[in-house]
This record gives structure tokens, C-alpha cells and sequence, in this order.
């Protein structure tokens, strides 16, 4: 029933308890969804109080986030950390998520004041000043996203080597931190796409082919753990994190099978719930006409 109603990632405390596993993600986006109508209705409305309160939000995250880690001895991430309780004392609980999610809300609420206007200023600058506001703004932001997937990489093998936490340091600067600056690098690649200064990279991922892998995800989502697990059972050797090309296999061998089961209960169950659900509200809506 906790997966139903969305709090999952909640009761049963200890989220390895639940039924699925990877289903805490999808309470802590429910759980926003609820939310954000507050933070957006004080941003068009009281901008100022909405400005104060959302930013307040995200700082009240971070110190959370700092103190659970500092209290409990975390390491920066779970995957760097051998405290086997940091998934469920802080990596999927919705104070500790929402940072970037609200990060999102300031930066559409931001656009929505300034970016017409902004999109007039860029249209008007001339091609080489285009470049020198773009590519240094994509650099930065590129980086910063390296640096929060791949920069605890020699942390976790040196956990992983003396079974020994990172320093604290280590430890609250990469949790305090990361999430805020990926939901700010995301959010401004965004505003970059949008403004004009996406340059080959918004043609990129504009693609009409991403529509079709976009409407697998979330089949994609409920399906890949299951397929590792089903693998990970049948193995009858370590699995080592090197050679990387070992990782790599793996990474596209699941990537394929995920997306291909992920077809099949698209086809099966996904679009058919989708063509009656439309079904049933097109009968709602003649029903009301006449």
C-alpha cells in the first residue's frame, strides 16, 4: 500500500523493506509534484516571498543534508560510503532530493520573467560575441556536471581499498553540495538552449529521435534492476570495478536489454492503459456536452 500512496521512501523506514526497491524515486517525484504548487504560487504571486521561501527550502535541504552526514558519520555518497544504512538515513528521502527540483522552479520562474527578453538580447548580438557568452558558460556547466558524477570515482575506490570513510570535509562538501550544483548547471544549459546560445548541442537534444527512447523511460525505470538482478544471480565471478571496458559492456549490454523489454511493456501495457484512460475521458467530455 506504500507504494500506492506514494511514501515508500518513508514507511517502511529501512527502504529495502519495500516491494520495489527503485520505487522510492518515483514517491519523492510525486511527493514534489505535490509541493511545487506552493513554491510556484508564491513565485507569480508574492515574488518576493516565493523567492525568499523557495531559496530558504533549498538551504534548509542542504543543512540537513549536512547534519544527517556529520551526526551519522556518512560518507559523501552511498557509493562511497561503508555505512551501510546512508540509502535510507539520507539518500532517498525527499528533504535531501528536493534541492535540484526546486533549483528547477527558480530557473523556470526566472525565464519566465526574463526570457523573451533575453532571447531579444541575444538575437541582437553578433555571432562571434554570441560565442565568447556560450562557450565558456558551457564549459563551466559541463564540468561541473563531470565533476558530480566522476569526481568521487578515486574516492570510492580508496573506500572500497581501506574500508574507511572519506574526511568530513570531503564527506559535507560533496553532499551539501552536489545536488546544488547540478540543478543550477542543468537549469542553466537550459536557459542556453532557449535563449540562442545552445548552438549545436540544443540541435542535439532537440532530435525528434529522442521522443520514442522518451516515452520507453519510465518502463525502462521499473525494468533495468530487475534485469541486473536476474544477471547478477546467475554470475559465477566477481564482478570488479576495472577494467573499465568490462563496465562498459555491461553498462550497453543492459542499456539494450532494458530498452527492449522496456518496448515490449510499452506495447503490451503502458499504451493500452494510456488509449482507454482517452477513451474514457473523450466519453466523459461528450457525456458533458450533451
Amino acid at each position: 500500500f506504500t507504494d500506492l500512496l506514494y511514501i515508500n521512501n518513508l514507511y517502511p523506514w529501512k527502504t529495502q523493506a519495500a516491494c520495489v526497491g527503485q520505487g522510492w524515486y518515483l514517491a519523492n517525484d510525486m511527493q514534489f509534484f505535490v509541493l511545487a504548487p506552493i513554491f510556484i504560487f508564491l513565485l507569480f504571486r508574492k515574488p518576493l516571498a516565493g523567492v525568499i521561501g523557495t531559496l530558504g527550502a533549498i538551504g534548509a535541504s542542504t543543512i540537513a543534508t549536512g547534519v544527517i552526514t556529520a551526526h551519522f558519520k556518512l560518507g559523501p555518497s552511498s557509493i562511497a560510503d561503508i555505512n551501510p544504512n546512508d540509502f535510507w538515513l539520507l539518500y532517498n528521502k525527499p528533504w535531501v532530493r528536493i534541492t535540484p527540483y526546486l533549483v528547477g522552479i527558480i530557473g523556470g520562474w526566472l525565464y519566465w520573467k526574463m526570457g523573451e527578453q533575453t532571447e531579444r538580447g541575444v538575437r541582437s548580438l553578433p555571432a562571434w560575441l554570441k560565442v565568447m557568452c556560450a562557450v565558456p558558460l558551457w564549459a563551466i556547466t559541463i564540468a561541473i556536471q563531470y565533476a558530480v558524477v566522476f569526481g568521487l570515482y578515486d574516492t570510492m575506490i580508496a573506500v572500497f581499498t581501506t574500508n574507511k570513510n572519506p574526511s568530513t570535509a570531503v564527506s559535507l562538501g560533496y553532499g551539501m553540495l552536489a545536488r546544488i550544483a547540478w540543478g543550477i548547471a542543468l537549469t542553466t544549459q537550459i536557459m542556453l538552449c532557449q535563449s540562442g546560445l545552445g548552438g549545436f548541442i540544443n540541435s542535439l537534444l532537440s532530435w525528434s529521435g529522442w521522443q520514442v527512447l522518451s516515452r520507453l523511460t519510465y518502463s525502462v525505470f521499473l525494468l533495468h534492476i530487475g534485469i541486473f538482478t536476474v544477471l547478477a544471480a546467475q554470475m559465477r565471478h566477481p564482478l570488479y570495478i576495472r577494467p573499465d571496458f568490462e563496465y562498459i559492456t555491461f553498462y550497453l549490454g543492459f542499456l539494450t536489454m532494458s530498452y527492449l523489454a522496456a518496448a515490449v511493456l510499452y506495447v503490451v501495457v503502458e499504451q493500452p492503459v494510456a488509449n482507454l484512460e482517452g477513451i474514457t475521458y473523450r466519453r466523459t467530455d461528450s457525456d458533458k456536452r450533451s
